[in-house]
């Protein structure tokens, strides 16, 4: 039962909401503020990439610079284990001895320290005082001459 009526209906209806979907999206685009938005957009976005670039940066930098300390140390062990032998051929017994005891010991233990062996003092005043009652190079004192004077107020003299 189609009257033909219902066709222009809902024809306006479709067009309505089309022309709604494009109002909506055009005025998106040409509202007020909405460039400076895309813009800060973009600078966040080139902002992020660049921390992102500069983070890689330094991880490479300490990645590498582990790899050359490695290397050093490597060379470090080579060199002195090439003296080392060299010493205990070339010099008598006494001097390649003492040579050897230089040698770092291979026992990782020995590398830490205990975490109860360790005391944490505030700095001692060991300078040389005329009498017990001068102040030391620590205090806060120390070199000024004379007791200083506070200023006298006008309103505290007596009349």
């Amino acid at each position: 039962m189609n009257t033909g009526t219902d066709d222009p209906i809902i024809f306006a209806i479709v067009a309505a909401i089309i022309g709604l979907l494009i109002g909506y999206f055009a005025g998106r685009r040409t509202a007020p503020g909405s460039e400076e938005a895309r813009e800060l957009t973009e600078k966040l976005e080139q902002a992020e990439s660049a921390r992102a670039r500069y983070e890689q940066r330094v991880n490479a930098h300490f990645a590498d610079s582990a790899d050359k300390l490695n290397t050093l140390t490597a060379n470090y062990r080579d060199i002195y284990a090439h003296i080392a032998g060299g010493a205990s051929e070339l010099c008598s017994e006494e001097e390649a001895a003492r040579f050897q005891s230089l040698e770092a010991p291979k026992d990782s233990d020995q590398n830490t320290i205990e975490a109860d062996s360790v005391v944490v003092e505030p700095p001692r005043d060991y300078a040389a005082k005329t009498s017990p009652d001068d102040p030391g190079v620590l205090d806060e004192r120390f070199g000024l001459e004379g007791e200083e004077k506070p200023p006298e107020d006008s309103s505290t003299r007596s009349a």
